[in-house]
C-alpha cells in the first residue's frame, strides 16, 4: 500500500512546494476557482488541456508530452495534484498521468478545500516555468476500461456504480443539483453494485482511514478485474485512485466512457432499482 507516499498534507507541501523537481498541478473543469490557486501551480483544465475537443477522448501520446513540455513538467518531477470538489479532478488528472507512464505522482489530501479550510495564501498569479522536453511514451491502458469491457464483463466482473444513489436507482441521470443528461436512460449497468465515491472521504475531503477503506470496499472479490464508473469519469477515477493507489487493488481499471456513453447505447443492459440478486450494498455504503 502507498499511502503515506501517495498522500501528502498541506504541512508536507508548505514545506517541500518549492523544492526542485517537486511540481504542484492543479486540474480545473472551466477554468481557475474563484479564489485563486495555490501559489506556483500549475493550472490544467480536464476539458480544455486533457481531453480531445472533437472525439471525447484522451489526448494523443504526442499531444500530452507537448503540453506537459508547455508547462515546464519534466518526466522525472515529482508532480502533486489538487483539486476542488474532494480532488474528483485531481485523480482523473493523477490517472491520465499514470497511464502516460509518469512514475512520481502524489495527491494533496483533502485538495483545495483542506487548503482554504487552513487559511493558507491563494494568488491568480500563474507560475513561470520553462519548456521542457517531454518524451512521447506508448500508453498504459490497464487502468482504462471501455464499453466492450463492461459489457462483456457483465456477472464476472467487479461492476462498481460509484454515483448518487439518485443516479443508480434510475431517478436522474446527473447528481443532485445538476441538470439531467438529455438523451440519457436512467439507471445503472446490469450485474453493477453501488459503492459510491463519497464513501471514501470524510467531511473535509481527506480520506478516511486505511482500516475504514478496506471496510468500504471489502466486498469486492479482487482476484478479478473490478470497473469503476460515474457519469462522466471523474469520481469514478476518484474510487480507482482509492482501490488502485492506496489500498493497492491491482486489477482495476476506471471507465472514463462513463454513463454518457453506456447510458446512450442502443440495447445496452440497463437496469432500475437495487441490484436484484445478493450482496447488495447500497444502503450500507451510502449511509457511511
Amino acid at each position: 500500500m502507498n499511502r503515506d507516499k501517495i498522500l501528502v498534507s498541506t504541512d508536507w507541501l508548505q514545506e517541500h512546494a518549492q523544492d526542485a523537481g517537486v511540481v504542484l498541478v492543479e486540474i480545473t473543469d472551466g477554468g481557475p476557482t474563484a479564489a485563486g490557486r495555490i501559489p506556483g501551480a500549475v493550472s490544467l483544465d480536464w476539458t480544455r488541456d486533457l481531453q480531445d475537443p472533437v472525439r471525447r477522448d484522451l489526448i494523443t501520446p504526442e499531444e500530452f508530452a507537448a503540453l506537459a513540455s508547455k508547462h515546464g513538467i519534466g518526466p522525472d518531477d515529482t508532480l502533486v495534484f489538487y483539486s476542488g470538489n474532494s480532488n474528483w479532478w485531481a485523480a482523473a488528472g493523477f490517472w491520465q498521468f499514470r497511464m502516460a507512464g509518469h512514475r512520481e505522482l502524489r495527491l494533496l489530501d483533502g485538495g483545495l478545500a483542506r487548503w482554504e479550510a487552513l487559511g493558507l495564501p491563494l494568488t491568480f498569479e500563474s507560475p513561470r516555468r520553462e519548456p521542457v522536453d517531454y518524451p512521447v511514451r506508448t500508453p498504459d491502458r490497464s487502468p482504462r476500461a471501455y464499453r466492450d469491457d463492461l459489457l462483456g464483463g457483465i456477472g464476472e466482473l467487479n461492476m462498481v456504480d460509484v454515483r448518487s444513489l439518485e443516479e443508480y436507482l434510475g431517478e436522474r441521470t446527473a447528481p443532485p443539483g445538476v441538470p439531467d443528461d438529455i438523451g440519457v436512460r436512467p439507471g445503472h449497468v446490469l450485474s453493477a453494485q453501488h459503492l459510491p465515491w463519497h464513501a471514501a472521504v470524510n467531511p473535509d475531503g481527506t480520506f478516511r482511514s486505511q482500516e475504514e477503506l478496506q471496510e468500504v470496499y471489502g466486498c469486492l472479490d479482487t482476484s478479478v478485474r473490478t470497473i469503476v464508473y460515474c457519469r462522466v469519469g471523474w469520481r469514478s477515477a476518484h474510487s480507482w485512485f482509492v482501490l488502485h493507489e492506496l489500498l493497492g487493488v491491482e486489477k482495476v481499471a476506471n471507465y472514463d466512457g462513463a454513463w454518457r456513453e453506456f447510458g446512450s447505447l442502443i440495447g445496452s443492459p440497463v437496469v432500475k432499482g437495487p441490484l436484484p440478486w445478493g450482496a447488495v450494498r447500497t444502503a450500507e455504503a451510502s449511509n457511511v
